[in-house]
């Protein structure tokens, strides 16, 4: 119903191509621009719904006339009918008004009504499919993307151990070596609701939604885009029901204990790619500080192991690694664990348990990489109770 209004829209809205009863539109510029709004509006994930820049984006296309698109990011990504010039009739500013009111409400209906067709996720196939679809309009490109961003499909699977920790320009690197990124060229992104779940997908902690966003805004701008912009309102509220469904994505704990030791990788004590500063401090400490306290109030000593990936040569993996320890080390010494009874040391990927992260031809699997990366804490002395309470 809604392609049908907009083409009934496009037929009678142009000033040059009817003459009768139209005389007042003159005023009105010539159409331009396009946007697609990329939607989930699917499983494990709140209702979509638009916000402040993702908002401001519609707005500038309604007074533009601009063509409108919107995919639906379902296992098998698609085009919602509703597609079309968002065409502005009326013979004065009120009636012009009016028209571009109900424009906007056709596009409200529409989002509304958006609803997966296919279990699983592909967001970067919707990406792509939505970027496609107003290529051809005049004028600037805008998408809205309405997500949480956890994709379910290859290649960018994140049910896949270590996908939430990679590194964006691995993880980029990767995409781009298997042609699987979307062409953005020129085109605006603004992203709305990354990291925003619903039952039964559990909350992300803080770390996690961060390199999320890394992640995303990376793959955006390597895909050309001229500018990404990440909306903070978020999603909220329950998924919509009776869509097909969708794998949760298991989040990794943000620390493993076993007796003695107690093992830090990625989610909220990620570090910034190639370095040793924490992707959020703050987050960081809180995982921290209860290590430090049983530290203290056992009287206890600790060696502080880093590890890394198999990315560079081995002597700067090494120093890579043992930066990282030391950082932990400092977190701990901040939170009152005497230095001289901690020590550190980096192994680089020479390491028990190393999990291979490269594949057959050699290429580095991100996911892989990302479990490889972790600062591991062994207590003399101490028992699980010490550690895992």
């Amino acid at each position: 119903m809604h392609s049908s209004v907009l083409r009934r829209l496009t037929v009678v809205a142009g000033c040059s191509a009817l003459a009768i009863g139209l005389a007042g539109c003159s005023d009105l510029a010539d159409p331009t621009g396009g946007l697609a709004i990329v939607v989930g509006a699917r499983s494990n994930m709140p209702t979509p719904t638009l916000d402040g820049e993702a908002a401001d984006a519609l707005d500038t296309a309604l007074d533009a006339q601009s063509y409108l698109a919107i995919a639906v990011a379902d296992g098998d990504p698609f085009l919602s009918p509703m597609k079309g010039q968002l065409l502005i009739t009326g013979k004065n500013g009120p009636a012009q008004e009016a028209s571009k009111e109900k424009n906007r409400q056709m596009v409200a209906k529409a989002l509304a009504e958006a609803a997966a067709k296919t279990p699983e996720t592909d967001l970067l196939g919707a990406l792509d499919l939505g970027a496609r679809a107003i290529a051809d309009s005049d004028g600037g490109h805008t998408i809205v993307v309405v997500d949480s961003g956890l994709s379910t499909v290859a290649p960018l699977d994140f049910t896949q151990p270590g996908m939430l920790d990679a590194d964006p320009a691995e993880l980029v690197a990767s995409l781009q070596a298997a042609d699987e990124l979307p062409d953005l060229t020129g085109d605006a992104v603004v992203f709305q609701g990354l990291g925003d779940t619903a039952d039964p997908q559990p909350t992300l902690t803080r770390g996690q939604r961060k390199n999320l966003v890394e992640i995303w805004t990376a793959i955006a701008t390597a895909a050309g885009a001229s500018s990404v912009d990440v909306e903070q309102s978020p999603l909220s509220g329950d998924a919509a029901v009776g869509l097909p469904d969708v794998s949760v994505v298991p989040l990794p704990a943000p620390m493993t204990c076993t007796a003695g030791t107690v093992t830090l990788a990625g989610g909220n004590v990620a570090f910034v790619s190639d370095s040793a500063a924490f992707l959020d401090t703050a987050a960081a400490t809180d995982v921290v500080r209860p290590i430090a306290q049983q530290i203290v109030d056992g009287g206890l000593t600790a060696t502080v192991t880093g590890t890394t990936a198999d990315v560079g040569d081995a002597v700067g993996q090494q120093a890579l690694s043992q930066q990282r320890a030391e950082a932990v080390m400092h977190l701990l010494v901040d939170l009152g664990v005497p230095a001289d009874a901690l020590t550190v040391r980096g192994l680089g990927s020479d390491f028990p348990g190393y999990v291979t992260d490269h594949d057959p031809a050699g290429n580095l699997v991100p996911a892989a990489a990302a479990q490889n990366r972790k600062v591991v804490i062994e207590l003399a002395g101490a028992s699980a109770a010490l550690v895992c309470s």
